[in-house]
């Protein structure tokens, strides 16, 4: 033995590191591509929150948690302490105070000899492995066969089929047990196939003395990212500045300032500087940070009558908080077993099913026509993906036949969600009042025909553009069924801001309401080019053009896209029309023939019309309620036109037609309306009135005053 102990431990240290290593690499449990020893410990950054300029150096574990969310483990195992500069903690003759995985460190100026003050330190903690390394992904088990026929078959392609989505493509790993859960090994059995590719197989005929396969059971391990969602994470939020009492970044006056951006309980918080440093860094003293709560940092807390940096914090959220719904189609059932099989095929349920299905699914799912699953049937299956469908073949299984199957098939989001519009901005009322009212039943008064009867969503912004929370008045009602108030009785400045509403339509709607051009095309490039020109268009095409178009379109006069033909194009806007310049085109090319047309507000397009006052004719007392246009025409002579141009039915409370349950038998501007009493349920039709939308040329004629 050396007569140096410390000399002698740094050579043995190498020696059974090296030695260590081999054994690892040998089991296969520890490598990595170069062959050096991979360090299993989870140990965190170093930190230096704190110098010894003042009380000493305080790196106590509760402030660097609050300091550093989510960057340390609730309950490390280890500590490690250096200082600054990286000498090791006995070097510096410090006397030191704490220094433990419950506190932290804490090393006191007041403790050290001879006036002495104590180094400058960091630290960082050791913490459970599961911190650092993300966990595994294994799928379930699957034992989808048993050894009673030729042996026991948990083959990847097969369990892909009976268990879509469920499978990773292409496994990491595979994991084999019996049955009941004991080792493959302790079976005896000879193993035919164990891989990643092609799963599982255990054949009777390759076990000696005519033995046969143990029951099995697999499972795989796939890549985390088809195990683990993908992170939430919010903007990030910046309310506050430490001009006041301090920096007051509070998630219950986010949530307020910010509806729909935070869910209601984050899962973390993280915080860092306005100017993106971390948190540590401004050496504050922080008072908050937790993802409850949010976060705060008071001036009084800070030493030497510091002041808060400023900070913006964001927070995580569940993951179906950001992600988007899901889009499944309802569930199809077109087949049944009875013949060659169950044969949901895609193919087959588009046609069957129009518009239900999108053209290219991004996942299946089966199950049976009870809700059973498709492994719990033991049933063969032939095609189970989001090309082809589905399809259970009876041949194909071994004593019986297919069980009755359904489908769905999981699309991308824009196939579920409708497509959508906006409508402009509307400003119809100033706080001057009592508060900003921009009510949508004033607004369908005022702007007649541009918004739709159900809008799906309210937009609000002050007349400058600014979000609502920027503005920190209290908001008495923001929907999209009665629109926007503000109360200037409910603010601290006595008023409210002046806000502008916008509303969210059916795409429908805007399409039913947009006003288009025809097609011009006044001019070829075969002089200096292609002018089509919004001047000379007017005075060509005396009232077909508004005089303030919103958009133009422009193509070819073959119906090609601008960018197809290579074209620098000269001036293509609302004000001036198009114009495209021989001169400009490379290679002494010319222009190609352009047509032009141009976008209008949709009153430019659509006549004016009036409407015929109520008509209740009938009651359904009788057989129903038969409010019949030609009796009306009768009863009602040249008050309604003779091609009426729409029909508006209400009871006559005036509620809507489908607040009754009622089923309608007839309604349309040509023959009027009908409800039976025989189509009810309750036996009888709710009490209803028509009017009709005519020319408005019509009401000027007969003279008819129509509100």
């Amino acid at each position: 033995m050396s007569e140096n102990p410390s000399l002698a431990a740094k050579m043995i240290h190498p020696m059974i590191k090296w030695l260590f290593t081999l054994v690892l690499l040998h089991s296969g449990n520890l490598m990595q591509a170069s062959g050096d020893l991979i360090d299993p410990e989870c140990w965190t950054p170093w930190f230096d929150r704190d110098n010894p300029s003042g009380r000493g150096d305080f790196e106590t574990l509760s402030k660097l948690h609050k300091e550093n969310p989510g960057k340390i483990c609730q309950h490390p195992v280890e500590i490690e302490v250096k200082t600054a500069s990286g000498a090791i903690v006995s070097s510096t003759g410090n006397v030191i105070h704490v220094a433990d995985t419950r506190r932290g460190f804490v090393c006191r100026n007041r403790d050290q000899p001879r006036n002495g003050r104590c180094a400058d330190y960091q630290v960082r903690f050791l913490c459970p492995l599961e911190f650092c390394k993300p966990k595994e992904c294994w799928t379930p088990w699957f034992d989808r066969d048993n050894p009673s026929g030729r042996g026991d078959f948990e083959t990847l392609s097969k369990l892909h089929k009976e268990n879509p989505g469920k499978i990773c493509q292409h496994p990491v790993e595979i994991e084999v047990k019996t049955a009941s859960g004991a080792i493959v090994s302790s079976t005896g059995n000879v193993i035919h196939v164990a891989d990643t590719r092609r799963g599982f197989v255990c054949r009777n005929r390759d076990q000696p003395r005519n033995g046969r396969c143990a029951d099995y059971q697999v499972r795989f391990l796939c890549p985390l990212e088809f195990c683990k969602p993908k992170e939430c994470w919010t903007p990030w939020f910046d309310r506050d500045n430490p001009s006041g009492r301090g920096d007051f970044e509070i998630l219950f006056k986010l949530h307020k300032e910010n509806p729909g951006k935070i869910c209601q309980h984050p899962v973390e918080i993280e915080v860092k500087t306005a100017s993106g440093a971390i948190v540590g860094s401004t050496g504050n003293v922080i008072h908050v940070a937790d993802a409850r709560r949010g976060f705060v940092c008071r001036n009084r807390d800070q030493p030497l009558n510091g002041r808060c940096a400023d900070y913006q914090v964001r927070f995580l959220c569940p993951l179906e908080f950001c992600n988007p719904k899901e889009c499944w189609t309802p569930w199809f059932d077109r087949d049944n077993p009875s013949g060659g099989g169950d044969f949901e095929t895609l193919s087959k349920l588009h046609k069957e099913n129009p518009g239900k299905i999108c053209e290219h699914p991004v996942e299946i799912e089966v199950k049976t026509a009870s809700g059973a699953s498709v492994s719990s049937t033991g049933n063969v299956i032939d095609v189970a993906d989001t090309h082809r469908g589905f399809v259970c073949r009876n041949r194909d299984q071994p004593h019986g036949r297919c069980a009755d199957y359904k489908v769905r098939f999981m699309c991308p989001l824009e196939f579920c969600e409708p497509e959508v519009c906006k409508t402009q901005w509307y400003d119809r009322d100033n706080p001057s009042g009592t508060g900003d009212f921009e009510i949508l039943e004033k607004l369908y008064l005022e702007h007649p025909n541009e918004i739709c009867s159900f809008p799906l969503d309210i937009e609000v912004q002050t007349v400058a553009g600014n979000t609502v929370a920027s503005t920190g008045d209290v908001i008495a009602v923001v929907d999209a069924t009665t629109g926007f108030i503000c109360k200037n009785a409910d603010q601290k400045s006595g008023y409210c801001s002046d806000y502008k509403v916008r509303f969210t339509c059916p795409i429908a709607f805007c399409k039913e309401h947009e006003c288009w051009t025809p097609w011009f095309d006044r001019d070829n490039p075969s002089g200096t080019g292609d002018y089509e020109t919004l001047s000379k268009l007017h005075k060509e095409n005396p009232g077909k053009i508004c005089k303030q178009p919103v958009k133009i379109e422009v193509q070819t006069t073959s119906g090609a896209s601008v960018g197809s033909t290579g074209n620098v194009i000269h001036i293509s806007d609302t004000q001036t029309g198009f114009i495209c310049l021989n001169r400009d085109q490379p290679h002494n090319g010319r222009c190609a023939d352009f047509k032009v047309r141009f976008l209008c507000p949709v009153e430019f397009c659509k006549p004016k019309v009036c409407k015929t006052p109520w008509y209740n004719r009938d009651n359904p007392s009788g057989t129903g309620d038969f409010e019949i246009l030609e009796k009306l025409y009768l009863e009602h002579p040249n008050e309604i036109c003779s091609f009426p141009l729409d029909i508006e039915v209400q009871t006559v409370a005036g509620n809507a037609v489908a607040s009754t349950g009622d089923v309608i038998n007839v309604v349309d501007a040509t023959t009027g309306f009908i409800c039976k009493n025989a189509d009810q349920k309750s036996g009888h039709c709710s009490d209803y009135k028509v009017r009709f939308t005519c020319p408005i040329d019509f009401c000027k004629k007969m003279g008819i005053h129509v509100k």
